[in-house]
């Protein structure tokens, strides 16, 4: 992931904020300093706020380790809307950022596109399947770590039916939905699981009404990808006697009482080690898979509710990661 270090002539950004949060309206919230000529510039865009608790805020730890572990002069937009994307990615090409990390699978065609036009900077992808050589479409495995959560739910269930709210349909999204599925059909070949989407990722009163619609179908066991609206789906199953939620992109076991596990993603762990190689001029633009075989996918179970499952559902479950990470088993 990797090429020489590079330098740029300082950019003037005289009322450059004021510009750019004002071109969309309050839904664009941007935070671009003015760099040195000589620093080394990380830039993050997101659709979510980076105080989500989940799949953004980890990205922004991400911002905020590469600023502490490489000296980064750092930046961000968040809340960002497709038509804002290629002119987000643009404004920091154009201040001569090294590197722009794009945190979402739907940033992928934008990001080719520009990464195209401006050469000397490098763009990383958490998803996507556009690659160039200065473009790096960055894959956590997810979907491993919810094919052993939906082992966990079959265990668990005694209605035998879960659900899934989604934010929206990307690929990654229904990747780890139907990996989940899948999971507790290896366990439970009658497990019905529901798959819903609210089409968006912070709209808490939709995944409100998703989780009661999934609860009066009879669904014990519920799982999300849904970025800050899953605060919705805790709230409304987070205390129902009986009944187990699913965290995901972070250790979200706290979140409510019943949270059985969460796939965690080391985001931030990876955004250094890819920035590391911006600096370090290492880059090269390639699809770059992480998952339970590299430990940057984890599944972390709670602590609190670890005597729920059988002794011997648990050693399936640390079979069946043993069996993922080498190989033997396919999540898809």
């Amino acid at each position: 992931m990797k090429t020489t270090v590079r330098l740029f002539p300082c950019t003037l950004l005289t009322f450059a904020a004021v510009i750019l949060s004002g071109c969309h309206g309050d839904a664009r919230q941007v935070s671009v300093p003015a760099p040195s000529a000589n620093a080394f510039k990380v830039a993050l865009l997101t659709t979510g706020p980076v105080t989500d608790g989940g799949w953004n805020q980890s990205a922004y730890t991400g911002l905020q380790r590469i600023q502490k572990d490489l000296g980064a002069t750092v930046a961000k937009q968040e809340n960002l809307k497709p038509d804002q994307f290629e002119g987000a990615f643009r404004d920091f090409a154009q201040q001569g950022y090294s590197v722009v990390f794009a945190h979402g699978d739907e940033f992928s065609a934008a990001a080719a596109k520009i990464a195209a036009q401006y050469p000397k900077t490098d763009f990383v992808t958490t998803g996507g399947t556009h690659t160039a050589p200065n473009l790096t479409a960055l894959h956590f495995a997810t979907e491993e770590g919810t094919y052993l959560q939906g082992m966990e739910a079959a265990f668990v269930s005694k209605t035998g039916k879960g659900g899934f709210i989604g934010g929206q349909a990307l690929p990654p999204v229904t990747i780890a939905a139907n990996a989940f599925r899948k999971g507790a059909n290896a366990v439970n070949p009658k497990y019905a699981f529901q798959i819903t989407y609210i089409n968006g990722w912070s709209d808490i009163g939709a995944a409100k009404a998703q989780t009661d619609a999934l609860l009066s179908s009879g669904a014990d066991t519920i799982a999300h990808n849904c970025d800050a609206a899953a605060a919705g789906m805790f709230q409304t199953a987070g205390a129902k006697p009986g009944v187990y939620t699913f965290g995901v992109n972070a250790d979200e076991n706290a979140k409510a009482p019943n949270v059985f596990s969460s796939v965690f993603l080391d985001i931030p762990k990876a955004f250094a080690d890819v920035a590391a190689t911006v600096k370090n001029g290492t880059f090269h633009g390639q699809a770059l898979s992480l998952g339970l075989k590299e430990n940057d996918v984890r599944l972390i179970a709670n602590p609190k509710l670890v005597s729920v499952i059988t002794p011997a559902g648990k050693a399936k479950v640390e079979q069946a990661t043993q069996d993922i990470a080498s190989g033997k088993i396919s999540v898809l």
